[in-house]
């Protein structure tokens, strides 16, 4: 995987052969757009149909990494998925815990918004600009801060095509 990820991350490449590339290595990223200077930790990252990914981005992938369909992540967003347990005086960084994110269908993940470890994102949701969700957001919310907190409620009228 590191070799995929250093050379899907260039510039260089089309975003139609780093999904291909992605998906080589294992991630379930079929019919997602990923734009250059994308970092995969690991495989275990699934994208729906209609996603789309910034430049920048980071998958953690610690634990497994699930964004839904129509996701729009922005520029430099993270997705963190491993912690640690806070430990005794002599050494706060204990033990480390991988915990899971998912992303539902439709959100707006905002550039340089921080998922944590753990977090799920309801469908509807957006995330503001540099957000840092500690907990879970339910859907159709408008969440901003830091730590997140819900601003407002939002339509969860699918549009009319």
């Amino acid at each position: 995987m590191r070799f995929v990820t250093i050379v899907q991350a260039s510039a260089f490449v089309p975003v139609w052969l780093r999904v291909l590339l992605l998906m080589a290595a294992g991630a379930k990223v079929w019919g997602a757009g990923i734009y250059s200077g994308c970092y995969f930790g690991s495989k275990d990252v699934t994208m729906g149909l209609g996603t789309f990914v910034n430049r920048g981005v980071l998958f953690d992938g610690t634990a497994p990494i699930t964004l839904g369909r129509q996701v729009a992540v922005g520029h430099r967003a993270q997705f963190i998925t491993s912690t640690h347990e806070i430990g005794p005086s002599d050494g706060r960084g204990g033990r480390v815990v991988d915990r899971p994110i998912v992303v539902g269908d439709g959100c707006w993940i905002g550039a340089g918004a921080i998922i944590l470890p753990g977090v799920t994102v309801g469908d509807g949701c957006v995330i503001g600009a540099g957000t840092v969700v500690t907990r879970d957001c339910e859907p159709n919310g408008l969440y901003a801060g830091s730590p997140a907190r819900r601003v407002r409620d939002l339509d969860s009228a699918p549009s009319v095509r």
